[in-house]
């Protein structure tokens, strides 16, 4: 995917949706840089030097804006609402600093990890990071997982309720063979 193309996009179309019935429309280079703060960064010229890999996250995450190093949403654990929103706030700032071990794994799973057009209803995200992390000898976490597998193009589900989870598009024999070496 060209990231660059995809922010660029991304800034072209909210442009023409804030110029629908506003007397003072922004301009493109304004919605360039709230387009590049949006997906983490504090300019638009710091999107456009980013490397690769942490504008393939920052797709990612604009994409899906419930994922974070846990996995997707606050999850179903205690406190009020908003402690829980901040919770998850806290997360996604640190999945996204977290762009060199996605790309990590997702090269892994690229190469070890078969797609299918579906979703396969048996290979869950957190069984998955066990098993990944058993191979590459490293902790992982689900939201890194999660967000790997996407990047890489593999199709994916949220599981349903607070469950911060997914069931990925991959292929049962290659999930097997995992397990199988381990």
């Amino acid at each position: 995917m060209d990231t660059v193309r995809f922010f660029k996009d991304r800034a072209k179309a909210q442009l023409r949706s804030a110029r629908a019935g506003t007397a003072h429309p922004p301009t493109l280079q304004q919605m360039q840089h709230e387009v590049a703060r949006e997906a983490g960064y504090r300019s638009w010229r710091d999107l456009l030097h980013a490397d690769e890999d942490d504008r393939q996250l920052a797709v990612t995450m604009t994409l899906e804006p419930h994922l974070n190093l846990n996995g997707f949403g606050p999850g179903a654990y205690g406190g009020t609402m908003d402690e829980r929103r901040a919770r998850m706030a806290g997360w996604r700032r640190e999945l996204r600093g977290r762009a060199r071990d996605v790309a990590r794994v997702r090269d892994w799973l690229l190469a070890n990890v078969a797609p299918r057009k579906t979703v396969n209803p048996n290979v869950g995200s957190y069984s998955l990071k066990h098993l990944v992390e058993r191979a590459m000898g490293t902790y992982i976490e689900n939201g890194v997982l999660i967000a790997a597998a996407i990047g890489a193009g593999y199709g994916y589900r949220r599981e349903p309720g607070w469950s911060p989870n997914a069931t990925l598009a991959m292929s049962s024999v290659s999930v097997k063979q995992l397990r199988n070496r381990m």
